[in-house]
Parts: C-alpha cells; structure tokens; sequence
C-alpha cells in the first residue's frame, strides 16, 4: 500500500552500503539521500542501490547558516540557491522526485530582517522553475519553533507554496515537528492535502515510531483515504541539541538495526490492521 524510505544522514557517518543492507535487510524500499551532493559519488551510490534493489525516494536538504535562502546577504543566498540546484541535479541523476526545502537555516530562531520571507519566497521561486525542468519537485518543510521561525507549521507553509505559485513546489509533513506545533493533526494534514507529496515519521521523542506518545493510526488511516502516493519516510534522532550533529556522530549499529526495525514494523502493524 505504501512504500517505506529511511532519511540516511540519520546513520551519521556509517557507509552508505552499511545503510542500504540495513534497509534490505528490514524490507524497506528506498532510502532518502543526504542533501550532500559533493560528498556522495553519485554513480557508486545508484550502482549500490541497484545492488540492494533500493529506490531513491528522495534528497533531503541540509541548511545550515551558509545555505539560508532567507537570507538578507546576497552572498550566502545565491550560495543558497546553488546547493538546492546541486541536490536538484543529484535528485534527477539518482531517479528520486523529491528535494526537501526549509525556508532558512535551521538554527534561525529569530528574525534578522523584515525582508526575509520575501527573500525565501524569491529563492524558492528561482530553484523551483529550475526543478520543474528537471520534473522534480519541492517540498516545503515546516520546522518547528525551538529550531528555526519562518515556517513553523502547516498553516504558514501552506501560505508560503500558495505566494511562491510553481506548480511542482509542494509540501511535506513531519509529525515529529506536527507534535510540537499542530493543535489537531489531522485538520491540519486535511488543510493541505492538495499539496501532500511526503512525509516524515518520528515519535514525539523524535524516536523510532511506537517509542513515544504518538497515535499514529489515525495518521495512517488519512494518509490511506486521501490515496497517498508517496513515501513514508522514518526519520528518528538520537537527543543532540543540533539536528544536523548526528551527521557527524557514529552510533552501536545494534541502535540502529533496532530504531529501524520497530518503526517499520510499528507504522506496518497499524496499516495492515487498517
């Protein structure tokens, strides 16, 4: 019914071939690349997941203060725009669909100028066209407040694909993010249904699915009546006070086998009974 992506930058800095036999081994069926386009050989990375039989669901960006769309400096913004093109190109070279976007830096937490959204919406706009040629799409991710301030929910980010108008700039849900700023989840998923095309899966722990408070059969059971089509997408993370840190970082891979296993089973075992 669904089709299951593991975001891969979560691994830290475990191979990319340790990543996908883990995801084979667990029957996923596609991995979700690290916005890292200078870092990844892209041939080796599609010879890998043809050797596992494994699908690029989807880039996701990485913005960090020198990759802020946002921002008032024309130097860090066109460096901005760049890496998205690069990740674009890496989407196209690898069959994925999808490049996640964030707005500004994830760290931001204040405003340090009043043009900033006007700043985001005209970079989004420029990196969109240059997807749409590409026939990849965009999707706005809404961050919650404690980690960055422009689009912090689902209502806002609605907002801000509707003022960029490019048919291929969509949105996606994180329900670890949706915990913390949505007051009722599925109103707020039915609000922006016409521009669902991916989602992300974490307790509100931000553990693996089924570790925390999370109902999650509701969720699933939208996702399934409104025909949802694309990936579901795990991405769980250790306590860092950085997101983006866990890149850096190598965890037991027992933790790992184990955070991956019980969110696809847990998020299976609700959509089977569904």
């Amino acid at each position: 019914m669904f089709k299951y992506s593991l975001t891969q930058w979560i691994f830290g800095n475990e191979s990319l071939e340790e990543n996908l036999i883990r995801l084979k081994k667990y029957e996923y069926d596609g991995v979700e690349l690290a916005g890292e386009p200078e870092l990844i050989d892209i041939p080796k990375a599609r010879e890998l997941m043809d050797k596992y039989g494994m699908e690029c669901s989807s880039i996701c960006g990485i913005y960090n203060e020198e990759r802020d769309l946002s921002s008032q400096n024309i130097e860090i913004r066109n460096n901005a725009i760049d890496y998205v093109k690069k990740c674009i190109d890496m989407a196209q070279a690898l069959d994925a669909s999808i490049v996640i976007v964030v707005p500004t830096y994830v760290g931001k937490i204040n405003s340090e100028n009043e043009g900033e959204w006007d700043y985001a919406i005209a970079s989004v706009r420029e990196v969109g066209e240059y997807a749409k040629q590409q026939n990849i799409i965009l999707a706005i991710e809404a961050i919650n407040r404690y980690e960055t301030y422009l689009v912090t929910n689902l209502h806002t980010a609605k907002k801000f694909v509707e003022e960029v108008k490019l048919e291929n700039v969509k949105m996606m849900a994180d329900f670890f993010h949706m915990n913390i700023e949505e007051q009722d989840m599925i109103k707020a998923l039915t609000s922006i249904s016409d521009h669902l095309v991916h989602v992300h899966i974490a307790d509100n722990t931000r553990e693996a699915a089924g570790l925390g408070q999370t109902d999650f059969q509701p969720i699933m059971s939208f996702l399934k009546n409104m025909n949802y089509s694309g990936y579901v997408s795990m991405e769980f993370l250790p306590s860092v006070p950085n997101p983006y840190l866990v890149s850096e970082q190598r965890t037991e891979s027992s933790v790992y086998d184990h955070y991956t296993k019980q969110s696809i089973d847990h998020i299976k075992s609700i959509v089977n009974s569904l």
